[in-house]
């Protein structure tokens, strides 16, 4: 069966397993809770007296179910030391306290994977509305004994207890937001692949069964459902592992593949035929015979079939001379597609299996030219790389039968410079750009590419569970995750402390991330940091005062916390400083040269900073958990002899310096201005000719009637604090528009020039730009906008998106009086985020040409 809405769960009947906790760790629930404190005589026991309440499993319970009760039975071992029975069928007369599993559509009002639970002092239950809503109940509870989802894959600690209690009640009913919530295993070359390989799993000597039983078990843990498998070149093509298929199975995963994958084929290692035969022009039946092969394959388990065709490697399809030729050519291979999905899987009916359609790259721009894709097929669409999501649907897109969704990159190799390395994606842009999909319509299907899954896990996980709860979240849910999952791996004494960690090290690599410290292509002619050199020291400073108290928090940490904080936060701050301090230093050096200064200290220390990442990466290598992920780690992401125009050179061949090839000096420093005596608290104050303004900082704002309006998300942008309209939704016009205010003072005024930042996001409706207005103090709206540059072959795209940050300037209108003044910001497109706002009156660089955060200050 493919798909059809929880066919499993119409079976009935009682079956066993475990209780599990309400919700999802982010909500809070009065019932079902774990009690720390003595047992009362209204809980439940768990465990007590070194007796664990047995797990009431029957032999005909869906493989998945099974899978889940053994896992949480050893869950509840490791923390208490006593595993729980899993057993058939309860003893006659007193069965004592016990756990009960349902799979109960009515319990659960027929909803997908959902789940309800309830306990009495005798009985814990969880009503499931098919298999996996009751496997997701049951890690749930894991989670909430306090076993980690990381446990296995980051080897986070149990807390030990003697025993566990929880409380009693009853909960509501619990269900994704998102139908299909999973991951993209990518790019996984030099990390996942080579551990599997040598390490973990040598007896395949590639990626098999042993390690995708892990990574199933975590996508359980994180309530998702589906996968798209690992497909570089060197890894073994997924079906082509005996076993592979089959456990994806067992735990009830459903398979996908990649906009570039059709029909679950991966082109780089099964087509085996000569290259050029890939082209449905001149050999359509052996491409056709080719898809049909593995269609015929999956006649068991869950599948989403990628329809359409790419080249080999994420390459355009071969063939076609030309974009009409191309929808030309897909149209009929939707066709061939749909009738062989309908023979062999669909009972006659390609509307029974369900597929997707991915308008990535160059097949966007045959979309947006009038493509048709299918009523009942999913649109996935895709962000631009960079965390950017690049299309939204029409209101025509949000009634088709097949809804939409969205391919989201947390891991990236390709052009204008790769970022595989370490998990520096700030929540906060996911949750914004997430968020404004959902609003408008994606609710089929989210995937992540997670690279190798090693270095994505922070990212990976909230990705996830936005997806389950995008219908109940707010514009603090990533600051609050940050903070949740610390307490929940490293204890609540050190939540707030590692939450201020991981934000500071997202904003530093929101700035400017540690795999983007160039400011020129790879391999074309060198260009200096745009960053002066006072900006540049303080960078440093952030970063060794970052390191420096992450260290400091490390050593506050149990022996056994060591090695879980190492591989989620200690290793990628020490890697965001010492790559800044390599890349820096030289670049101070050269500029120490050219002003007839010594340069030894900053090459010396640039030399230092390549060591320590050296040090750090091999510790990682061969120390952590005693060798149990050595080769799971690669400098840079990726070898410095692959992909080297998407990384940043190795070795720069330096022209001789001179002022041009180095950064600009630091300004002279005039020192904190005293605040006007008739400047108001509040207001931002001009300082060396520029008024420098956080977008979250506003001090007064006018919502539409309806609610929405300007709001500002913490952690997000380079101010750490951008303010965008919510929801994304919101029906603005001339007459009715959310407003934000800001007050500023000036000392001596005259001509301006505001600069506004925006983070580089795409608009809402396609070709229609970045708008907005402003005015002052009340004066006609001045309009706004950023209406080029959103085509990823541009430079002006390449230099946002390393950036984080896209610019709209324009002169004031009329010349600024000396004095108190208000700048309103006035909403025209909701999808617009306003990071920073700066009004020049003659105080920025001359060369400024950009938004480098050492110029808009």
């Amino acid at each position: 069966m493919q798909l059809t809405p929880s066919m499993e769960g119409s079976r009935r009947g009682i079956l066993a397993s475990v209780l599990v906790l309400i919700g999802f760790f982010h909500q809070a629930s009065a019932a079902v809770d774990l009690i720390h404190s003595p047992a009362s005589a209204s809980a439940f026991p768990l465990v007590a007296g070194k007796v664990a309440a047995p797990i009431l499993l029957p032999t005909d319970a869906p493989e998945v179910v099974k899978i889940a009760a053994s896992d949480l039975a050893d869950d509840i071992a490791e923390i208490t030391g006593n595993r729980p029975e899993v057993i058939a069928t309860l003893p006659a007369g007193n069965p004592g306290p016990h756990v009960l599993l349902q799979l109960s559509r009515e319990e659960t009002a027929h909803a997908w994977e959902a789940f309800r639970l309830s306990a009495t002092p005798t009985t814990l239950t969880i009503a499931g509305s098919d298999s996996r809503g009751l496997a997701f109940g049951i890690y749930e509870l894991s989670r909430r004994i306090g076993v980690s989802p990381w446990s296995w894959w980051a080897d986070v600690p149990v807390i030990p207890r003697q025993q566990l209690f929880l409380t009693t009640g009853k909960t509501g009913i619990e269900k994704p937001a998102v139908k299909y919530r999973g991951i993209f295993l990518n790019d996984e070359g030099w990390g996942l692949q080579p551990w599997a390989a040598k390490t973990f799993e040598p007896e395949v000597g590639n990626i098999g069964p042993k390690t995708y039983s892990r990574l199933f078990e975590l996508l359980l843990r994180l309530r998702a459902n589906s996968i798209w498998p690992a497909m570089h070149p060197g890894t073994t093509p997924f079906h082509a592992v005996p076993g592979n298929a089959k456990i994806a199975d067992d735990y009830a995963i459903v398979l996908g593949s990649s906009h570039a994958e059709p029909m679950l084929r991966n082109n780089v290692g099964e087509w085996k035929r000569d290259g050029k035969h890939f082209n449905y022009l001149t050999h359509r039946d052996e491409v056709l015979s080719y898809w049909e092969e593995r269609v015929k394959q999956r006649t068991s388990g869950e599948s989403i079939f990628t329809i359409g065709m790419r080249g080999i490697h994420d390459s355009a399809i071969v063939g076609p001379k030309n974009q009409a030729d191309r929808i030309a050519a897909l149209t009929d291979i939707f066709t061939e597609q749909r009738n062989m999905l309908a023979r062999y899987l669909g009972k006659g009916d390609p509307t029974r299996v369900a597929q997707m359609f991915c308008p990535y790259k160059e097949v966007l721009a045959d979309y947006q030219a009038g493509l048709k894709v299918p009523e009942d097929v999913t649109l996935v669409w895709p962000d631009d790389n960079f965390g950017y999501v690049r299309r939204f649907a029409t209101d025509a897109e949000r009634k088709r039968s097949g809804g939409s969704g969205v391919y989201y990159h947390a891991s990236y190799l390709g052009a204008p410079l790769s970022w595989l390395w370490i998990d520096t994606l700030p929540p906060a842009l996911i949750w914004s750009e997430m968020m404004r999909a959902y609003d408008q319509g994606a609710r089929q299907l989210w995937i992540v590419n997670v690279g190798d899954l090693k270095n994505t896990e922070r990212s990976t996980e909230f990705f996830l569970d936005l997806a389950w709860r995008a219908d109940r979240t707010t514009p603090d849910s990533p600051n609050q995750f940050l903070r949740e999952t610390a307490a929940r791996d490293f204890g609540k004494p050190h939540a707030e402390a590692l939450s201020n960690i991981l934000y500071r090290l997202h904003a530093i690599n929101f700035a400017r991330k540690t795999e983007h410290l160039q400011w020129h292509p790879t391999l074309d002619r060198y260009k200096p940091t745009e960053f002066n050199e006072a900006e540049i020291e303080q960078r440093l400073k952030a970063c060794a005062e970052l390191l420096r108290d992450s260290d400091a928090l490390s050593k506050q940490l149990p022996a056994n916390a060591q090695d879980p904080y190492f591989q989620l936060v200690g290793y990628p701050v020490a890697i965001t400083a010492a790559a800044n301090e390599r890349y820096f230093r030289a670049e101070l050096a050269r500029a120490d040269e050219v002003r007839g200064r010594s340069a030894k200290a900053n090459h010396d220390a640039s030399a230092a900073g390549h060591q320590r990442i050296t040090a750090a990466t091999a510790r990682y290598n061969h120390d952590v958990a005693g060798g149990k992920w050595r080769n799971i780690v690669t400098s840079n992401g990726v070898s410095a002899k692959d992909w080297q125009r998407f990384q940043p050179d190795q070795k720069i061949a330096f022209p001789k310096p001179n002022s041009a090839t180095v950064c600009p000096p630091a300004p002279s420093d005039a020192g904190e201005l005293p605040r006007p005596n008739h400047a108001r608290p509040g207001d931002f104050v001009e300082r060396d000719k520029v008024v420098s303004i956080h977008a979250g900082n506003y001090a007064a704002k006018k919502d539409l009637p309806s609610g929405a309006g300007w709001r500002s998300v913490p952690g997000l942008g380079r101010s750490g604090s951008a303010v965008t309209v919510l929801p994304s939704t919101a029906v603005i016009s001339a007459h009715a528009a959310p407003t934000v205010d800001y007050r500023f003072h000036v000392s001596n005024g005259g001509e301006a020039k505001i600069h506004i930042r925006l983070l580089p996001t795409h608009p809402l409706v396609s070709g229609q730009g970045l708008r907005l207005a402003i005015s002052i103090d009340d004066g006609p709206p001045l309009r706004l906008a950023v209406t080029t540059g959103f085509d990823p072959k541009s430079n002006a795209w390449k230099d946002r998106v390393l950036a984080n940050a896209a610019e709209i300037a324009s002169p004031l209108p009329q010349p600024l009086t000396p004095g108190a003044h208000t700048l309103r910001l006035i909403a025209i497109d909701a999808g617009v985020v306003v990071d920073k706002i700066v009004i020049d009156l003659g105080g920025l660089h001359p060369s400024y040409d950009g938004p480098a955060e050492t110029r808009v200050r």
